[in-house]
């Protein structure tokens, strides 16, 4: 009896357990370069978008990079424009932070008790853009994320960290461990009162 219910707990625990996705959102990740850079998720896992860092005088402050990024449809990803000011989801604003890089968090659940949070279905994708702050240019980056079945063998997330040394290491990792282990930090909503460029 005793090694069913611990069979319960394990099969609870591994059914359960959420995956990070790090997306690092700056015009010299990559994975930005192709037309369409995507990222696989399952239900209850978190997508945490980085922002640009730079240390103090690194770079002069006019160059650093900045966005505001929305969570649009697939005709305003594909035009890469938001029409709304609904869209927007987060603002990389500070490339100057003290201590980390600014991180934004999006989990992927189908309800949430927020005003502010999303609901997300399986089978379905979602697709983010950003415009940037730090110029006037056409400057692109977007991101569509595909919510994939708990059990599909296509559940590897396309990219972590923007390399292929990092994706053959997770790669190895995940079929040394049986599955792919990341650690990561949530972010905060920032709220803005920019308009969609």
């Amino acid at each position: 009896m005793d090694f069913l219910w611990l069979l319960f707990i394990l099969l609870s625990a591994w059914c359960s357990s959420a995956e990070r996705h790090s997306v690092y959102w700056n015009s010299t990740n990559p994975n930005f370069l192709w037309d369409e850079y995507t990222v696989q998720v399952r239900i209850n896992d978190y997508l945490d978008i980085v922002c640009p860092h730079y240390k103090r005088g690194e770079i002069p402050s006019q160059e650093a990079e900045r966005y505001v990024l929305y969570m649009v449809e697939l005709e305003d990803y594909e035009a890469c424009k938001p029409h709304s000011f609904d869209q927007l989801r987060w603002e990389c604003s500070r490339p100057f932070a003290a201590h980390a890089p600014e991180k934004f968090s999006e989990k992927f659940q189908r309800f949430t008790p927020f005003t502010l949070g999303k609901e997300f279905r399986q089978g379905e994708s979602y697709y983010y853009i950003s415009k940037p702050l730090h110029h006037h240019g056409q400057e692109c980056l977007r991101l569509k994320v595909d919510v994939v079945g708990p059990h599909s063998p296509n559940n590897a997330m396309i990219d972590v960290l923007g390399s292929k040394n990092h994706k053959q290491t997770m790669e190895k990792d995940e079929s040394e461990n049986g599955k792919n282990e990341q650690i990561g930090a949530g972010g905060v909503h920032n709220p803005s009162n920019r308009l969609p460029a």
